[in-house]
């Protein structure tokens, strides 16, 4: 198995259909999974998924239940932990992102000299107001806090070597393990590549960490929180 994608699904029932048959579309003919990790959901993603798996028309694809939810980097983690691939990804599954963006950041990765020495990801295009703004400063603050430069830290999708999960020890279950896996990366000595990408409007649902005022300014102080923690421990517990 060359690469595993990994897609957290939580209450995004509406989106899955269009998101599979997305993926469907545009599957490379190398050796590869889509692993669709559904992360407690409360609404009928089970039901979905049992449904589009027991099609046939995506071989391609399994689930992972996570019975309840702890968190997006609980669902990540899980899905990778279960991936058979040489090479490890993941992305999100609320259809702002398109299914082409993994292979692209997989072929960027076998592009280089020592792909077993780097991580791909993704830059995000055509961006502006608050989004960018707070996306530059949290880039801005780990880099000056870690040491490590880090830019657009929760852009997707990311690509992988699998021997980078042997560095990932203690990762958070939240929102901040992007950052996590971007530092433990660094840390031990790879480098990052970054590819485009746009991301577009959410087909149904809403974010789940930027619904309101207040869920927004949550998440971003659990971020600068976990920057700081990062820097005291370096992710080893």
């Amino acid at each position: 198995m060359k690469l595993s994608v990994v897609l957290p699904c939580y209450n995004e029932a509406e989106n899955l259909p269009g998101l599979v048959e997305r993926y469907r579309e545009v599957w490379p003919e190398y050796e590869a999974e889509l692993i669709l990790v559904n992360n407690g959901s409360t609404d009928r993603s089970a039901e979905v998924l049992a449904e589009l798996l027991a099609s046939g028309k995506y071989p391609f694809a399994r689930s992972v239940l996570i019975e309840k939810n702890r968190g997006y980097g609980h669902g990540i983690f899980t899905g990778l932990q279960s991936a058979r691939g040489d090479f490890l990804a993941w992305s999100h599954a609320d259809m702002q992102c398109s299914p082409e963006d993994p292979f692209r950041a997989y072929e960027a990765i076998q592009g280089k000299a020592e792909p077993q020495q780097w991580v791909v990801k993704g830059q995000r295009a055509k961006r502006g107001g608050t989004a960018q703004l707070v996306t530059n400063v949290m880039s801005l603050l780990s880099t000056m806090v870690l040491w490590k430069r880090l830019t657009d830290i929760n852009a997707q999708p990311k690509v992988f070597p699998r021997a980078l999960m042997s560095q990932l020890v203690a990762p958070p279950d939240g929102f901040p393990f992007d950052l996590y896996v971007l530092f433990r990366a660094l840390r031990s000595g790879m480098k990052i590549a970054t590819i485009p990408v746009v991301f577009g409007a959410r087909a149904h649902g809403q974010s789940k960490w930027a619904f309101s005022f207040l869920s927004r300014w949550r998440t971003i102080w659990t971020m600068i929180k976990f920057i700081f923690r990062l820097r005291l421990t370096g992710g080893e517990r």
